[in-house]
């Protein structure tokens, strides 16, 4: 036992100050100025906040249909945030629930990478991921985009170390997280098929034999406990099979445009852009995106390109059924997007793809790994592994570099310059009313494709009122006889 004069001594490696300063680094860039990066809300924010205030009267539904039909996890968690630690109702709150979510998904992607080659490939994909532009403006776009990053790393980490180690456990835990991921984005949808083609790959794979019976019993149990989670949700498609399958339908099909040529070559069309956006466009989408900008830095994009030759090299020397998936999961998670045929603008796009942040990040850690292998064991003991990790560092510093000002400086000023300034209309509606006014006696007139008056009464405190009104309906303000505010 110890006495109080005791010396207490504590060592910690360089590995493990490299790895908290790394996780330091990926909290700042995560977290930092998230109030103000981006500035504004817009429609889709508004309808976000009404379906919170719709679950805090008590409308406890499990599919919100307005607005083409969203998932409900978000809503829930903002509700809780808002309940049990007061945060109030606006796009702080918002972003601090995404930008969450989207965080979560850092460590998953770490243990992947770890149970696929090494404690070192998990950190490297960890702090790539956590500062890169691609998944931090996901993150901060306050919609239900992280999920897809979240639900893609949490079931595959359990699906391939069942896989890996014939646990029957970590299957139930896919099966468990599978289930989930549907409520929580549309893009999820495609998961299932990305666990059929990974269980598919490994059984017709030498590294199945003499475990087939096994994997194929598990699977069972997978999709049984999946199913089970995904219930209350089958209920409501079979009720309202139109409202859940709406805005897919309207993506794939005619049915609120019409395809502009064969759907094979709008399909293909689309594969070729999805693969290429990683160096060269993300597509248009101004809100949760710079516009027609690589979705990859320079750095990110380069070790991308190096990891998956890395990996297909691998492949077609070991026939790992591993590396195959990985290779193949990255268009398969991009079909949400790939398959808007009907609205091929909309591809690529940085939200509908961001499953596949998972894999691609992984293919920047083995490819930054095989190349600090190749120094460590190539030069003299001492210098190999220095040289290594500097090398390590100057492209993580690089990298860091270009992504903050991707983020805080470009995003935030072309999404300032695009968005409709509803903070400063809001602020001088609660002026008003602090002062001289009352929520009842301001009114903002409404024009076509301007600002939504929602946002207004939300800015100012008010959130559920609409301040809208018509030129043709101020002759209705007339007996109002305390101060307005137009």
């Amino acid at each position: 036992r110890l006495g109080w004069k005791d010396p207490i001594q504590l060592q910690i490696s360089r590995s493990a100050l490299l790895g908290i300063a790394g996780i330091a680094w990926v909290i700042f860039f995560r977290y930092f100025r998230f109030s103000s990066v981006p500035p504004e809300m817009n429609s889709d924010h508004a309808e976000k906040i009404m379906d919170v205030l719709r679950v805090l009267s008590g409308q406890t539904m499990i599919f919100f249909p307005s607005n083409g039909g969203r998932e409900a996890l978000q809503f829930y968690l903002v509700a809780g945030v808002h309940k049990y630690l007061g945060v109030p109702l606006g796009f702080d709150i918002l972003k601090l629930v995404t930008i969450t979510v989207g965080f979560l998904a850092l460590p998953y992607i770490y243990l992947i990478g770890k149970e696929i080659a090494n404690r070192r490939v998990g950190l490297l994909a960890f702090l790539f991921a956590g500062i890169a532009y691609w998944p931090n403006v996901v993150s901060r776009a306050a919609m239900r985009l992280p999920f897809f990053m979240l639900f893609t790393a949490v079931t595959l980490y359990f699906l391939i170390r069942g896989i890996r180690h014939s646990r029957r456990n970590d299957f139930i835990w896919a099966g468990i997280a599978l289930g989930l991921s549907l409520y929580g984005y549309s893009a999820d949808r495609i998961l299932p098929l990305v666990v059929l083609l990974a269980l598919g790959l490994y059984l017709l794979h030498r590294q199945s034999h003499g475990r087939k019976q096994f994997t194929i019993i598990a699977t069972l149990a997978l999709i049984f406990v999946s199913f089970i989670v995904f219930l209350p949700l089958l209920r409501y498609i079979l009720s309202e099979p139109d409202a859940f399958l709406f805005r897919t339908l309207t993506r794939m099909g005619g049915l609120e445009r019409p395809l502009e040529q064969s759907p094979w070559l709008v399909f293909l069309d689309n594969l070729g852009r999805a693969l290429a956006m990683f160096s060269w466009s993300d597509g248009e989408v101004w809100v949760i995106s710079i516009p027609h900008h690589p979705a990859l830095g320079v750095v990110a994009g380069a070790l991308f390109y190096l990891g998956a030759t890395t990996v297909y090299i691998r492949y077609m020397r070991q026939r790992n059924w591993l590396d195959l998936f990985w290779l193949l999961s990255i268009p398969a998670l991009m079909l949400p997007s790939i398959l808007a045929l009907a609205f091929p603008h909309e591809n690529p796009n940085l939200y509908r793809t961001g499953g596949a942040i998972v894999p691609v990040f992984l293919m920047v850690a083995i490819a930054l790994d095989t190349l600090m292998q190749a120094l460590v064991s190539g030069l003299p003991k001492r210098t190999g592994p220095r040289l290594a990790w500097g090398l390590a560092l100057l492209l993580f510093t690089i990298s860091s570099l270009q992504d903050y000002h991707l983020v805080f400086n470009r995003y935030y000023q072309q999404y300032k310059m695009s968005s409709w300034n509803t903070s400063e209309m809001g602020q001088v509606a609660r002026d008003f009313i602090d002062s001289i006014g009352s929520p009842d006696t301001v009114w903002v007139i409404g024009y076509a494709h301007w600002v939504d008056t929602r946002l207004v009464a939300l800015n100012a405190g008010y959130p559920g009122r609409d301040f809208q009104i018509f030129v043709e309906q101020l002759e209705s303000t007339l007996p109002e006889k305390r101060a307005k505010l137009f």
